[in-house]
C-alpha cells in the first residue's frame, strides 16, 4: 500500500512539475508574443480573433486583449470583408493552408472603431497570413507591417510628380530631358503639339532618329551643356513641320545624391513669332525711313508751278552734289509733268558751293534746255558768281536775274509774248 502511495505521490509531483513546465511555457509564449516588435494576430478558422499582440494592439489603437479576443469575427465583419482580411484568413485555413498569403496594401481608419477613447488617424498595412494547425484546430497567423510611412511618402512622392507634372506639361515652353546617351527620357505637352510627334514616338529615341543632319551638332551641344558651370543658352534654328523655327534654348545637367550628371534637362523658347515681328518692324522703319527721305527730298527740294507752264524751284540752304542730283531728277520729271516752258531756278536762299555743285548746278541748267524748257537763274550770290567764273562757265548761255521776282517777272512775260505769237 505505501508503494502504491508513493508511487501515486511521485506522479503528483511529477505532474505539478509538468504544470509547472507548460505554465512557464506559456508565460514565455505570452511575453514573446506581446513583445513581438512586429503586429501579429491569431484568428481561429471559423473567424473568431484569438490571440492580438501588443504592437498590433497600439497600431490598430485596440485598448486591450478583452476587447476584442473572443469576440471579433473577421468573417462578420464589413470592413474586413471588404478588404480582404476575411478572404485572406479564410483562405490561410483553407485553400492555400501552408503557403504564405501575402494581401494588398489596406487602410484602417481607428476613428470608426468604437473603443472610448481611440484616437482618429488612419493607418496603412501590409498582411501577411500564414495558416498553421494545433490540436487538430487550424488558425490564421497574421502579420501586419506598418506601412502607413512608405504609403505617405509614396504619395507625397505622387503628389509631387503630379504637381511637377502639372507645371512641366502645361508650361507654354517645350521642356524635355535625355540620358548620357543622348535618348529622350522626358518630353512635355509642348513638344508633342510644336513637334507633332506624341511622347511615345520620341522617347528612348535620339536626335538622330529625327534631325540626322543636326544630330552631331546637337549631341556637341549637349556634351558642352553637361559639364558647363552654368546653364548654356543659344539660339537655334529647328526644321520644325517643313518650317525653320527659331528657339532660345537653355540647357543644363542634373545631377545625382553623389553630384554626378545623369541627364541633360532642356527648355526651348519658341521665339519665331518674335523674330518675325522683329523683322517686320525693320522692313517697316526701313519702308518709313525711305518715305521720310522721300519726303524730305521733296520739301528740300520743292517744284513750284506758278502759272501754265511756268515752275519755279527754289532752293535754299547748303548744297552737296547729292542733293543738286535730287533737285535735277524732280526739276526733269517736273518740266515733263506740268509742260513748262519757263523754268526759274533761285538760289536766292544758297550762301556758298563748291566747284562740283557749282558745275553740278549749270549742267541741270543745260538738261533743263535739252528738253526744250527756258530756264533763268535768279538771286546768285557773290560767292557762287566767283566760282562759276573760276569754272569757266559761258555765263552767256544762262539766263540770270538778280531776283526771283524779277525773273517770275521775265518768265511771265515770255509766255505772254509766246502766247500772243
Amino acid at each position: 500500500m505505501e508503494a502504491e502511495l508513493q508511487t501515486l505521490r511521485d506522479e503528483n509531483q511529477r505532474l505539478h512539475e509538468q504544470v509547472a513546465k507548460l505554465e512557464r511555457e506559456a508565460a514565455l509564449y505570452r511575453e514573446v508574443f506581446e513583445g513581438l516588435p512586429v503586429p501579429v494576430t491569431l484568428t481561429r478558422g471559423d473567424g473568431v480573433l484569438v490571440d492580438i499582440n501588443r504592437r498590433n494592439r497600439e497600431l490598430l489603437g485596440v485598448p486591450s486583449r478583452e476587447a476584442v479576443v473572443g469576440h471579433y469575427n473577421s468573417y462578420e465583419d464589413p470592413a474586413a470583408v471588404s478588404q480582404g482580411y476575411a478572404a485572406g484568413n479564410r483562405a490561410a485555413v483553407e485553400a492555400r493552408f501552408g503557403e504564405l498569403v501575402v494581401m494588398e496594401p489596406s487602410f484602417y481608419a481607428t476613428g470608426e472603431a468604437s473603443f472610448e477613447g481611440q484616437d482618429d488617424r488612419t493607418v496603412w498595412t501590409q498582411t501577411m497570413i500564414q495558416g498553421v494547425e494545433a490540436s487538430g484546430v487550424r488558425y490564421a497567423v497574421g502579420v501586419n507591417l506598418d506601412i502607413t510611412a512608405r504609403v505617405r511618402a509614396e504619395r507625397a512622392t505622387e503628389e509631387s510628380r503630379a504637381f511637377l507634372g502639372g507645371i512641366i506639361d502645361n508650361a507654354p515652353v517645350l521642356i524635355y530631358a535625355k540620358d548620357l546617351e543622348g535618348r529622350y527620357l522626358l518630353m512635355n505637352r509642348e513638344c508633342e503639339r510644336t513637334l507633332g510627334l506624341p511622347q511615345g514616338a520620341m522617347l528612348g529615341k535620339t536626335d538622330r532618329d529625327f534631325y540626322p543632319d543636326q544630330a552631331d551638332f546637337y549631341a556637341a551641344r549637349d556634351r558642352e551643356a553637361l559639364f558647363a558651370p552654368a546653364p548654356l543658352v543659344n539660339e537655334d534654328l529647328v526644321p520644325v513641320g517643313g518650317q525653320i523655327r527659331h528657339f532660345v534654348t537653355t540647357k543644363f545637367p542634373l545631377h545625382d545624391e553623389a553630384g554626378k550628371p545623369y541627364a541633360l534637362c532642356s527648355i526651348s523658347l519658341d521665339i519665331t513669332g518674335r523674330r518675325e515681328a522683329e523683322a517686320e518692324t525693320k522692313r517697316l522703319q526701313e519702308e518709313m525711313f525711305r518715305v521720310q527721305e522721300a519726303t524730305l527730298r521733296a520739301l528740300s527740294t520743292p517744284l513750284l508751278p506758278i502759272a501754265e507752264g511756268v515752275v519755279v524751284m527754289p532752293l535754299i540752304g547748303m548744297l552737296d552734289e547729292k542733293r543738286v542730283q535730287q533737285a535735277m531728277d524732280v526739276l526733269l520729271s517736273g518740266i515733263a509733268a506740268h509742260h513748262a516752258s519757263q523754268v526759274i531756278l533761285d538760289v536766292t536762299g544758297v550762301p556758298q558751293v563748291n566747284a562740283q555743285v557749282a558745275n553740278a548746278l549749270v549742267q541741270a541748267a543745260q538738261a533743263v534746255r535739252l528738253l526744250g524748257a527756258q530756264v533763268a537763274v535768279t538771286g546768285i550770290q557773290p560767292a557762287i558768281a566767283r566760282i562759276l567764273i573760276e569754272l569757266g562757265v559761258d555765263l552767256g548761255a544762262l539766263q540770270t536775274r538778280g531776283t526771283l521776282q524779277s525773273g517770275i517777272a521775265h518768265a511771265l512775260a515770255a509766255r505772254a509774248k509766246k502766247s500772243r505769237s
